[in-house]
């Protein structure tokens, strides 16, 4: 009989292969066993390979040169993205706070400063995951701008209407290191004419600034000036929220199969759509007060998908309704407040496992803290993790962290803080007189344009 193998007896290089198949949880698992793994998942190069999958997952964005850190450093970027910037959380803070900016950068995107041309509310800027680029609209234009040059990329040309055509809404992500997949969503104001809508899907090279259409098609029409809400795109799939004849209609496109389906839901629910991980995410609301999520796998849609209609023929579409398609699995979110907004984010410690943020639409408004797993055999999980009152945050996102943003006339921009009850329940931002503003979802990025300037701020 062969005598047992244990890990202890394995060279190094055999337990860094292992540990370079590995999440960051257990690495750090396989480290309390021993001695032994505890030294080898302490190694620098073990936690280079880590971050560097973070980075390949959209987590960790691109702006700091890993091989300059140790591997605290590493990790303590690593819990940083967890648990948020340290002058952000209310606990280590002074009783009038103000969140402490440790790096600045400002572009310079428009030539001519006093350009009246459109009014502030019309600039509205994202920064990419990677921390790299910036994608910035004035209605008219959609822009892509390097940050460390402080130069434009890509500017991008309708493939519908290059004269008469708006942008409402737009979503993007980064497929490698220098290519993204931006979804564009559009609405065309002839002077004799009917307004029309469209949804386009081009991949930009960001080195070169070259592009491809990938897809332009036309969507579903509206009698609403801003038809689209909440664009998402995940791999093939794009979907943005449509407000058709007075009920929350979602239009999903798959890309790469050039295919469409669109989405009802009965008269008085209400309709959200995430993507994750071969699944779609649904929360509706047919109840008042109680909301379902529904976990959908992409292989229960193959057949409701139909072809993209051409931007020169007539929009006719066929819906289908959200309480026909089979779920994978449902759960139920009550908390007594109506009108909800889901968020949801890839944990970096594990692979297949999300942390699910749920907030009311309320001034002081429930934040609900929920963990998705996604089993490789078995039933998805959903675990209530905790759940705290909020104030301030109405419509921007929630970060990893629960960390959103609120706005007040008298006081401005706040970090709104999901372990505080306190009014506004954060730290005061060092800027208020612009009228967006974005947050990276887990390195604390905020990123605020104007007429003349896109400012993004990172914070100690």
């Amino acid at each position: 009989m062969s005598a047992a193998l244990f890990l202890t007896d394995l060279a190094p290089d055999v337990i860094f292969s292992v540990f370079a198949c590995c999440d960051i949880s257990s690495v750090v698992s396989a480290g309390q066993t021993c001695r032994y793994l505890h030294d080898l998942a302490l190694e620098r190069s073990v936690w280079l390979g880590l971050l560097e999958d973070l980075r390949q997952r959209s987590i960790l964005d691109r702006t700091l040169n890993l091989e300059t850190l140790s591997t605290a450093g590493m990790i303590g970027i690593v819990r940083r993205g967890i648990t948020g910037p340290q002058t952000w959380n209310p606990g280590q803070l002074d009783s009038e706070p103000v969140a402490e900016v440790c790096k600045e950068i400002t572009l310079h995107p428009c030539s001519d400063p006093g350009n009246p041309a459109f009014p502030p509310s019309a600039y509205m800027a994202k920064l990419l995951p990677s921390g790299r680029y910036v994608l910035l609209t004035d209605w008219t234009t959609l822009e892509c701008w390097n940050v460390v040059e402080d130069r434009l990329v890509w500017k991008h040309t309708s493939a519908v209407d290059s004269e008469h055509v708006r942008i409402v809404e737009f979503a993007a992500e980064e497929t490698d290191i220098e290519s993204a997949v931006i979804m564009i969503c559009v609405r065309t104001h002839p002077p004799n004419g009917d307004r029309l809508n469209y949804v386009e899907m081009v991949r930009v090279d960001l080195q070169t600034g070259t592009h491809n259409s990938l897809l332009a098609t036309r969507a579903p029409d509206s009698g609403f000036s801003n038809p689209f809400y909440h664009p998402v795109i995940f791999g093939a799939l794009a979907a943005v929220k449509m407000i058709n004849a007075g009920r929350d209609t979602y239009m999903i496109v798959n890309w790469r199969k050039r295919s469409h389906l669109i989405l009802h839901v009965r008269p008085g629910t209400t309709l959200q759509i995430l993507f994750i991980r071969e699944h779609i995410m649904l929360m509706t609301c047919p109840l008042p007060r109680q909301e379902q999520i529904h976990l959908i796998s992409n292989k229960m849609l193959e057949s409701y998908w139909a072809p993209t209609i051409g931007v020169d023929r007539a929009a006719k579409f066929s819906p289908v309704f959200v309480e026909d398609i089979p779920k994978r699995c449902t759960f139920e979110h009550t908390d007594g407040q109506p009108f909800h907004k889901m968020y949801i984010h890839q944990n970096p410690l594990r692979d297949d496992d999300y942390r699910v943020w749920i907030r009311g639409t309320k001034y002081a408004a429930n934040l609900s803290c929920y963990r998705l797993s996604i089993l490789t055999h078995g039933q998805p999980q959903l675990r209530l993790q905790r759940r705290s009152v909020v104030s301030g945050a109405m419509v921007h996102p929630v970060s990893y962290s629960g960390h959103s943003l609120g706005y007040c006339r008298a006081s401005g921009w706040t970090v709104v803080s999901p372990r505080s009850s306190k009014e506004l329940g954060g730290a005061q931002l060092p800027f208020c007189k612009v009228e967006h503003a974005d947050l990276a979802a887990y390195s604390g990025a905020l990123i605020h344009s104007t007429r003349s300037t896109i400012v993004i701020q990172y914070y100690r």
